[in-house]
């Protein structure tokens, strides 16, 4: 288990504007909402419902972690385990569209399972288009924290 905060709080100061991609049931929302102003996001309008029911004061947004497709913008994306069902190309399509999201210096911060994902190959998609700033693993998980190189492409 990552402790997000202490990755995330030297380079993206309080109160921030972070979307998690994939809420799932809100494990890591409070965490993110004690310290940022956070977006929650699920793929699917029941999910979304549960997440609106659960923590009336975060809001909670219908998106797709693929194709990432909102007007909203960011000061960094966050996510654990949203990509482990997808392939290489889907998340490297998913980090491209990420882009589109972010404010300028903008920072990604995913979370992966190692069995599911190849660390490297993860690690070389988002090189392409982001500076990696911090990334470690522990027996089952690894993390990339990074920024967004050029803001204007």
């Amino acid at each position: 288990m990552f402790d997000i905060i202490s990755i995330l709080k030297d380079e993206l100061p309080r109160f921030k504007k972070v979307l998690e991609l994939g809420s799932k049931k809100g494990e890591d929302l409070k965490t993110l909402d004690g310290y940022y102003e956070v977006i929650a996001s699920e793929n699917e309008k029941v999910k979304t419902r549960y997440l609106k029911d659960e923590f009336i004061d975060i809001r909670v947004i219908l998106l797709d972690v693929i194709t990432v497709d909102t007007h909203k913008k960011v000061d960094c994306i966050y996510s654990k385990n949203s990509f482990d069902s997808f392939d290489l190309s889907q998340i490297n399509e998913s980090l491209k569209n990420q882009k589109k999201i972010l404010n300028e210096n903008g920072l990604i911060f995913h979370i992966f399972d190692l069995e599911k994902n190849d660390k490297n190959e993860i690690l070389t998609l988002i090189n392409s288009d982001y500076e990696i700033i911090k990334s470690d693993s522990n027996e089952k998980q690894f993390y990339v924290l990074a920024k967004l190189i050029d803001f204007n492409q």
